[in-house]
Order: C-alpha cells, then structure tokens, then sequence
C-alpha cells in the first residue's frame, strides 16, 4: 500500500509570477505634514518642473523633469532610509544575487495630482525596481494600476469569474497614505483621471541592483 505521504496530487504550478512589495511607514503620522510640505513647497520652487509639466501632465506638478535626486537630501533621510531597507527586502524576497548586488537609489521626485490630473501608462527603464510612496492621499483618489504584461495572453483571452485579483489585465491598487509599492520597473503603470479637487500627493523612485565594491 502506497505511503499518503507520496502520493501524486493534482493541481497548478505558479510560473512567471510578478511581485508587489507593499510596506508601511512605521508611525507615518509623525512625518507626514512634513513630507506634504516639502512636495508643495518643492512645486513652489521648481520653476523648471513647473513648466515641464504644463506640457507633460496636465494639470498637476511633478519634479521628474528637474528634480529626481531628492534622496540626497538631509530632510529625505528618514523616508531614504525606509526605502533602502524595503528596497533590501523586495530583492531579497525575489532571491535576486544579493551577496554580489545591492539596490542602489537611483531617482527620487516628488508627484502632486491635481484635479483632473493623470499618469498615463508608462514603465521605468534603466532600473530594476521602481516605486511610489503615498504621502497624502484622500478618500477616493486614483488608484495606481499595472497592466499584465504577457502580450500573448491578449491574444484570446478566456472570461475570468472575477474572484481572482491577479487574474485579470488591468489590476488596481488603492492608495494610502503612508504605504509603499515597489514593482518590477518593467511593469507598465498608470494613475487614473483625479476628480476630486483635493490634492494627491505621492513620491516616486527607482533602484537599480549594483554591482558590489570589492577591497
């Protein structure tokens, strides 16, 4: 009589997956009004980024244009910090080469949508990891969505039951201040049309895994 413990058992294998780090800031109420004054204090002083988003996002700012090395800054420390360490952790759990690489910051900027303001869907080359951060975002704000990126699958498409999230072409994720998402930066990504007129204000980055100093 066969062992139970051997016995063959049907069912499905998981290839190909694409993670999602979320993390959480810990006790976020105690820099927040800070990190909402740096952004709109950044777009008041930005001229440059200012006038490149006129052109490129609508109605709202971002310092992607003119500012992405905020991470340098001594009052981004804190958040900088928080972000290497997710950045650690998200490698880690993709059991990437983490003894010979390390993710290395290479881009932070600052995001404010304004009403009527949008994303389109882009992705982030020259990193391996991108990400957003929430700094304030209110009741019913846009929700950041990934699009599958396995073209063949849309090729003919089975209809779905619904009860699966991750079994979709377009998936959503809700923002919240305080919380941060790390993605593959080959991930094709959007924000939807703000119609509130209440700001959303978020931070942006990417990682790239770099090679370790040797002595």
């Amino acid at each position: 009589m066969a062992n139970g413990n051997n016995q063959k058992r049907d069912g499905l294998r998981i290839l190909f997956p694409t993670l999602i780090y979320e993390g959480w800031y810990p006790n976020f109420s105690s820099i927040q009004q800070q990190l909402v004054a740096f952004n709109r204090k950044l777009r008041e002083d930005d001229l440059a980024g200012r006038k490149e988003s006129s052109r490129e996002y609508s109605t709202g700012f971002t310092s992607y244009f003119s500012r992405q090395d905020l991470y340098k800054l001594p009052e981004l420390q804190p958040l900088s910090q928080f972000l290497q360490q997710s950045a650690n952790n998200y490698a880690q759990q993709h059991h990437w080469d983490t003894q010979n690489f390390t993710p290395t910051i290479n881009s932070l900027w600052g995001n404010i949508n304004s009403q009527y303001s949008f994303h389109p869907e882009h992705l982030h080359p020259y990193s391996h990891i991108s990400g957003v951060f929430y700094v304030d975002t209110p009741a019913g704000s846009p929700p950041i969505t990934f699009k599958d990126p396995r073209v063949g699958r849309w090729m003919m498409p089975p209809t779905a039951d619904g009860a699966r999230p991750e079994n979709t072409f377009n998936a959503a994720v809700a923002p919240e201040s305080g919380k941060l998402l790390m993605f593959p930066s080959w991930l094709e990504h959007g924000v939807g049309q703000n119609m509130d007129d209440i700001e959303r204000i978020s931070m942006s980055f990417n990682f790239e895994m770099r090679q370790k100093q040797t002595s």
